[in-house]
């Protein structure tokens, strides 16, 4: 299972009739923070920190990704994220060992909401929105994942992540 990979995706400012691009552009910049696994009891399963970079390039947004794992580990990841002539937005993560990753996401309430299920029987689904706090931006992800084993088992997992930009002149829309 490779909960990392849910990490790299992007989110929304809440805002009145948010198109699917605007949502996109909230998460331009640098973000750092911890990302956290819960399993169905409210047992903590994981825990790492991670940081994100999204930049855009001929109208896709670019995303970098590195996860650091209390074992040591380090995963990079790349996803592209784009909005369909129909208005779907769209987030293909690219993780360093397996085949790509789709997520169909939409704009609801303010945040962008994730969703893949596989043949395998893998589900994600999941809310992403950048809200304003006191201390400055917050890019905040909850969500669930049910991930088959290969005994016929299923994982049922929740996760939460929040991030805090690390420098964004917002203004220019750059790092």
């Amino acid at each position: 299972m490779t909960l990392g990979l849910l990490l790299v995706a992007t989110a929304g400012r809440p805002a009145q009739a948010q198109s699917p691009r605007a949502a996109l552009e909230s998460l331009t910049g640098h973000w750092t923070g911890a990302f956290v696994v819960y399993a169905h009891d409210g047992t903590q399963v994981d825990s790492l920190s991670t940081e994100h970079r999204y930049r855009w390039e001929d109208g896709v947004q670019v995303g970098t990704q590195i996860d650091r794992y209390p074992d040591g580990r380090v995963v990079r990841k790349t996803a592209r994220n784009y909005v369909t002539d129909d208005g779907t937005l769209i987030c293909e993560v690219n993780p360093p060992d397996g085949a790509p990753i789709t997520y169909r996401g939409r704009v609801s309430d303010g945040a962008i909401v994730w969703h893949r299920k596989t043949d395998a029987g893998v589900v994600e689904s999941f809310r992403e929105r950048v809200v304003d706090t006191p201390t400055g931006p917050e890019y905040r992800i909850n969500g669930f994942g049910v991930y088959p084993s290969g005994d016929g088992a299923r994982s049922h997992l929740h996760f939460v992540g929040r991030y805090r930009a690390v420098h964004q002149d917002v203004s220019t829309g750059r790092e």
